[in-house]
């Protein structure tokens, strides 16, 4: 099993070299900072904070924290200042109804952070990757996105390339998507998405997903310049065929539905969330979604980095509208919203370790901890989705 980048359980979600519209390549991110130590196999329990469900990240240090912040795996994270327990989505509350459970949701499932219930990987398979691509806020139709699948590699950075295209809204694997207002009571506007297809893609296997304008579309290229790094990704064997393939794909398949920014919002979202100067030049972002071990989102979670973000203002959650989610100032008290949306911004360039806690039946739980890596002038994403194999301790 080689070395662990996370435990990472965006949305919103670049190479090192400069514009995220250049080509990538491992080297160009050499400058970054460090790579992160590995969570699995550690000997040295200094790290654990003691909250119920971090035993295995033993290898985090034990960093002091100040205030009410807690030791979560080595991130100090401040629990939900109003106590406000954590709550699995309803999926009559969000227009889309995925990442959620119908009825009376339950109360959020942790069991794999448990000792004896570690999740184990099944035996790979290469399958048809199919999908669309979101975009994350206002922008406008996903067309000529490029999609790019990696191994990862120790240090974080995108390994061996096995697969790119890029996106086409006239693809069988395109949709529709209908924009909602605010308030959630009007349609502001429908966008088209574009489809891709990506052929042997291996199922069970830690995977990194980068999208970006593809750079031969100047037009594209001028839209959606900040790439996306998707950490924590998996194509899981129970989601083979799930989801019936669009015309033209044969064989076994996968659906996942990567995201893409537009530069809009990449200007936008820091100005609503009080950064009025904006994610400095170099810098980046992260962010993504809490879910428990189902993956059903979780609202009520807290999420902090570290290293901290430049920026020492809050961690950004989002409102409850996942077609056209804004920051939402008023959950800094609370934490995430029924959607589970975080960022943190301005975020300098290296290897970084994001954690989440959570109110459950009165007492501070972990939520997950991943490592991941900040690009300059991009967004990494990482969504919490309970513990992954490889983190679990050997």
């Amino acid at each position: 099993m080689r070395r662990s980048l996370v435990h990472l359980g965006f949305l919103l979600l670049g190479c090192a070299c400069g514009s995220s519209s250049t080509t990538m390549t491992n080297a160009d991110a050499s400058t970054d900072r460090g790579s992160p130590p590995s969570d699995a196999g550690a000997t040295d329990a200094g790290g654990a904070s003691g909250l119920p469900g971090d035993e295995y990240c033993r290898s985090a240090p034990a960093t002091p924290c100040r205030g009410s912040a807690l030791n979560s795996c080595g991130v100090c994270v401040t629990p939900s200042p109003a106590r406000a327990a954590l709550e699995r989505t309803n999926c009559d509350d969000t227009q889309r109804r995925e990442y959620c459970r119908g009825g009376t949701p339950g109360a959020p499932n942790l069991q794999c952070f448990q000792p004896g219930s570690y999740p184990t990987a099944g035996t790979s398979e290469r399958v048809t990757m199919f999908g669309y691509v979101r975009v994350f806020g206002n922008g406008g139709d996903s067309q000529h996105i490029r999609v790019s699948v990696h191994r990862v590699n120790d240090d974080g950075t995108p390994g061996e390339m096995l697969g790119t295209a890029v996106t086409d809204t006239a693809s069988p694997a395109s949709g529709m998507e209908d924009v909602f207002s605010p308030s959630r009571d009007r349609v502001l506007f429908t966008r088209r998405t574009g489809g891709y297809v990506l052929p042997n893609i291996p199922t069970e296997t830690e995977l990194l997903v980068i999208t970006e304008g593809d750079p031969a579309d100047a037009e594209a290229a001028g839209l959606w310049s900040h790439r996306i790094y998707d950490y924590n990704f998996v194509l899981l064997n129970r989601e083979i065929d799930a989801v019936p393939a669009p015309t033209g794909v044969t064989g076994r398949s996968v659906r996942f539905l990567p995201r893409v920014i537009s530069n809009s919002d990449w200007t936008a979202i820091p100005a609503t969330s009080t950064l009025t100067s904006g994610i400095a030049a170099g810098r980046g972002a992260l962010a993504g979604e809490v879910h428990d071990c189902d993956d059903v989102r979780l609202a009520n979670a807290t999420v902090e980095s570290s290293p901290r973000r430049a920026w020492d203002g809050p961690v950004v959650y989002f409102s409850e509208n996942d077609t056209n989610p804004l920051p939402d100032l008023s959950r800094e008290q609370r934490g995430t919203s029924l959607l589970g949306t975080y960022a943190l911004l301005d975020v300098e360039p290296g290897a970084v370790r994001v954690s989440a806690v959570g109110y459950s039946s009165g007492q501070v739980v972990h939520l997950g901890s991943y490592r991941a890596r900040i690009f300059p002038d991009s967004v990494t994403l990482v969504t919490f989705r309970g513990m992954r194999p490889w983190q679990a301790p050997r």
